[in-house]
């Protein structure tokens, strides 16, 4: 593997950070009296993950150049199997262990939403945002700068909504003015756009509205405000879509600048891993590691954690990287290493 000279390794490098955000997030060992602080910070310093995700994907694929029918089969082929490949495991893990009582009720609904385990809804989303982007690819070889910021701002004017509810009477679901420029498709456009004009959204002038960002849940628990903590602080929250704003710029202007060749290369594989270590390291993490008495006995809160992520990290990567070079590997983790 060769540092390539047309590769975006600060895309690479994001996706990279997001993998282990996640990991961050789900590592906590669930028990009584655990540090309620030490897990809402946590969560929230981890909870730009799911958007730089999309952010990455949109980035290296709007605009579509390719017809339809070639992009989807390519990018399709790629998640759907390995999606469904895991489904089978954690349901028939579920199954095993009693945990799925009407198991075919479950099989059924496969095609329609993540089963088995909560965290394949990433894999679903993400399809569904491959099935939109030729769509949102036609209107963007048209589209002006002006417009797409546009759309951007409707889409954070949507994510304000549970600030705005404080003050405001605002009807909910499809009857709302701006359902159709809701949801997680306004990732995929940024990512885009902070790529395609990267000097609009400077990093210094992010700073001011990164401080803010983090201040506000502090000061909604200092104040005793009547907030939705999950709708105003999870992923798709107008705080959060800032702190994505401030990572994806803030690599781009500064994050390969010390790297080696070495480094590049190895973040390069890592990266080309993610769909396994994302699709791998739930099952590694809860029924396994957390199974385990030397790590379940461990008093200090936080050690415990690093150590979680640390060993899901690696093993969820060398299992990655072993499948990625067998026959059909990567219709279990998305990748395939040519020898």
């Amino acid at each position: 593997m060769n540092v390539l000279k047309n590769r975006v390794y600060e895309l690479d490098i994001l996706r990279v950070l997001a993998c282990l955000m996640v990991i961050c997030m789900h590592a906590p060992y669930p028990k009584e009296g655990a540090n309620g602080l030490f897990l809402s910070t946590l969560s929230y310093f981890t909870v730009p993950c799911i958007g730089l995700f999309f952010m990455v994907s949109g980035a290296l694929l709007l605009p579509v150049r390719t017809d339809t029918k070639t992009f989807l089969g390519k990018r399709l082929s790629k998640v759907v199997v390995p999606t469904l490949v895991w489904t089978v495991v954690y349901v028939v893990y579920n199954i095993i262990m009693g945990k799925d009582e009407n198991w075919i009720q479950t099989i059924v609904s496969i095609p329609f939403s993540a089963q088995g385990h909560g965290v394949l809804w990433f894999m679903y989303t993400l399809i569904g945002l491959y099935l939109l982007a030729p769509v949102m690819s036609r209107w963007l070889e048209k589209a002006s700068k002006r417009e797409v910021e546009f759309y951007l701002l409707l889409w954070l004017i949507s994510l304000c909504y549970p600030i705005l509810k404080l003050f405001l009477k605002i009807q909910d679901g499809a009857e709302n003015i701006l359902y159709y420029f809701s949801g997680y498709a306004g990732y995929f456009l940024l990512g885009y756009y902070m790529r395609k004009y990267p000097q609009v959204l400077a990093f210094k002038r992010l700073l001011p509205l990164l401080i803010i960002s983090l201040a506000a849940p502090v000061l909604c628990k200092v104040f005793h405000l009547n907030v939705n903590f999950y709708s105003l602080f999870w992923y798709l929250s107008v705080f959060v879509v800032i702190m994505c704003a401030v990572w994806f710029q803030g690599i781009f202007s500064y994050g390969k600048r010390h790297l080696s060749s070495w480094m590049l290369e190895r973040l390069e594989l890592i990266s080309n891993l993610s769909f396994g270590i994302y699709l791998s390291h739930i099952f590694i993490m809860r029924y396994i590691l957390w199974k385990w008495d030397v790590i379940v006995s461990i008093n200090s809160y936080g050690l415990q954690t690093l150590i979680v992520v640390i060993l899901t990290f690696i093993i969820s990567l060398l299992f990655s990287w072993l499948m990625a070079y067998l026959p059909k590997g990567d219709y279990i983790v998305g990748y395939k290493i040519k020898r």
